[in-house]
């Protein structure tokens, strides 16, 4: 009977540490370092050379349950995953050599990688799961990673009565959009427009107006807001920050010939972390961050105990079962209509400029239809 390997309580690291020693193979290899970066990312602690030891180790038994022959009880405890005694070299994953300098590096020495339609494949489904570990999964996606690793490892069912069996207790519903292929495609081409340092020509629909603009942008990163996916890059032409939702992009191409130098030390989460929406590019005034102080009546008070809204969410019970709900966001003139859609039950107490706009829009709204 064959035996399975144990993935650990954290399949997320050895995705990790693999997609570590992938990238780094064709530059030389990983170093030790590198995997304990890699590790850190994902756990936020340092591990000693024996965890990341035992990492490699497992994930080559996930490749190959037969990688390694009988050994010691000690041997399977502490030693080198790579150096242990293995049926056959070729059965390795991950291998390891000395540089030069003497210095252990890792790489990948199993198939040939993926093509690029299982690549895509794979890129959906992260993608997918990502924007789920900040919703529904979060503080458990370690968990629910887990489940689906042992699942995928363990129970060989047929494909069709395992999603039938998924059909029978699970619904799920919501916008999303209608043509998959073409936004992955999209995806896949501004990802590796970041990583070579390449600017992307699009033509673009502006969604106020209609017009089409033809620009070419450094992009800086990619921003999923409530199913929707934007480009955030610096425009050429106008040479400011800017963002683009890709469902209005027509057509998408990385100018090959072309090379730009990404900020120093940029990050997104610096640009978009404290943000409500995404209109908080190039725009001082959006870009400042607030406290926005709400107060919620009886019964939708338990909807936003039990609901983060926003990372900065801060809840205080008041009398009668009703509550307060504090924001530090930037950006706040986007929460307009998500506060229009609670009507009566939420009431914006500070500040006054966002009451005021609020009271506006209602208006208008209210104009429509007299």
């Amino acid at each position: 009977m064959a035996v399975h390997p144990r993935t650990g309580k954290s399949p997320e690291v050895l995705v990790k540490i693999l997609i570590t020693i992938i990238e780094k193979t064709p530059h030389g290899g990983a170093t030790m370092e590198d995997l304990k970066e890699a590790y850190c990312d994902v756990k936020d602690t340092l591990p000693d050379d024996r965890t990341i030891y035992r990492n490699i180790r497992r994930i080559n038994e996930l490749f190959n349950p037969q990688a390694y022959s009988s050994e010691s009880q000690e041997s399977r405890a502490g030693a080198k995953a790579t150096r242990s005694k293995a049926a056959d070299p070729r059965a390795l994953t991950i291998s390891s050599k000395s540089d030069s300098c003497g210095v252990t590096r890792y790489l990948y020495t199993g198939r040939k990688l993926v093509s690029k339609y299982e690549s895509n494949q794979v890129l959906l489904i992260i993608l997918g799961l990502y924007s789920q570990q900040r919703s529904i999964l979060k503080d458990h996606f370690e968990k629910v990673m887990s489940t689906i690793m042992a699942d995928v490892l363990h129970r060989q069912k047929d494909g069709e009565s395992f999603f039938a069996e998924i059909d029978e207790h699970v619904h799920v519903s919501g916008q999303g959009t209608i043509d998959s292929k073409k936004l992955l495609r999209k995806i896949a081409e501004i990802i590796r427009a970041i990583d070579e340092c390449k600017v992307v020509k699009i033509d673009y629909v502006r969604t106020y107006d209609g017009e089409r603009r033809t620009r070419e942008v450094e992009p800086y990163g990619l921003v999923c807001r409530h199913g929707n996916w934007y480009l955030y890059g610096l425009c050429r032409e106008h040479q400011q920050n800017r963002i683009y939702l890709l469902g209005q992009i027509q057509w998408l191409k990385v100018v090959e010939s072309s090379s730009f130098t990404r900020p120093a030390a940029f990050k997104m989460k610096d640009v978009f972390g404290s943000a409500w929406g995404i209109m908080v590019v190039g725009d001082a005034q959006q870009a400042r961050v607030e406290t926005v102080r709400l107060r919620v009546k009886k019964g939708i008070a338990e909807r936003f105990k039990a609901v983060s809204f926003h990372d900065s969410q801060q809840v205080r019970c008041l009398p009668q079962d009703e509550a307060e709900v504090c924001f530090e966001v930037a950006g706040a003139a986007e929460m307009i209509p998500w506060l229009v859609s609670w009507g009566a039950t939420v009431e914006v107490l500070e500040p006054q400029w966002l009451k005021d706009q609020l009271l506006e829009y209602v208006q208008d709204i209210v104009s429509v239809y007299q």
